[in-house]
């Protein structure tokens, strides 16, 4: 049996996976002093400013580094680069109006749409398998909404609750709209990953 990416091309609302990392890191955990940083201090601006562009700018993914205060943003309106942020900056409202374009999650997941409908008509889309043009297409044809707004704003809000847990604290997030998942890395090196509709289930667990 063929095999699939663990998150692919595909949407799945049941994923829910656990990765383990470097077993040292994870032996150690409890001899590691937790040290607070400007991203502790200024967590709740930041994830208002988080929530804010994932509803409200270009932004579709962004990867959270609580413990080095670096954001990478991916944005529909430049898709093939990554920006990178200082939360120290992203939590300025001048720097945040300024490098991001606004656009609502409507007209965002439109967008996408129409991006994906453009790369079928293209000529390199024939460079794909027919098993692969079949697979885009039939996701494209049945795309929903880009993602679940309630789950999205449950997620940001409770991200902070999984930094200051005791012993096992959440080290960096990535929140990807397009494909609803989020992927958390912990202070012991493994990561959790999960749709966006498991993320609630994962909290009443843990929290």
């Amino acid at each position: 049996m063929k095999k699939e990416a663990l998150v692919g091309y595909y949407f799945d609302d049941n994923l829910m996976r656990s990765v383990k990392g470097d077993k040292s890191l994870r032996d150690s955990v409890y001899n590691r002093e937790r040290s607070f940083n400007n991203v502790d201090e200024n967590i709740d601006a930041l994830m208002g400013v988080v929530k804010y562009l994932l509803k409200s700018t270009g932004i579709f993914r962004i990867v959270i580094g609580f413990n080095n205060g670096e954001v990478k943003t991916s944005s529909v309106f430049d898709p093939f680069n990554v920006e990178i942020h200082l939360v120290e900056d992203l939590i300025s409202e001048d720097y945040v109006f300024h490098h991001f374009g606004r656009i609502d999650i409507e007209e965002k997941s439109e967008l996408i749409k129409r991006f994906y409908k453009m790369l079928e008509n293209d000529k390199a889309f024939n460079f794909l398998s027919e098993e692969w043009q079949n697979a885009f297409h039939s996701r494209n044809q049945f795309m929903k909404q880009l993602t679940n707004e309630e789950e999205l704003d449950f997620i940001v809000e409770n991200l902070p609750k999984l930094r200051s847990l005791d012993g096992y604290y959440l080290r960096s997030a990535v929140i990807n709209l397009f494909n609803s998942t989020i992927a958390m890395s912990f202070n012991c090196d493994g990561t959790q990953i999960m749709s966006h509709k498991k993320f609630k289930e994962f909290i009443n667990e843990y929290i």
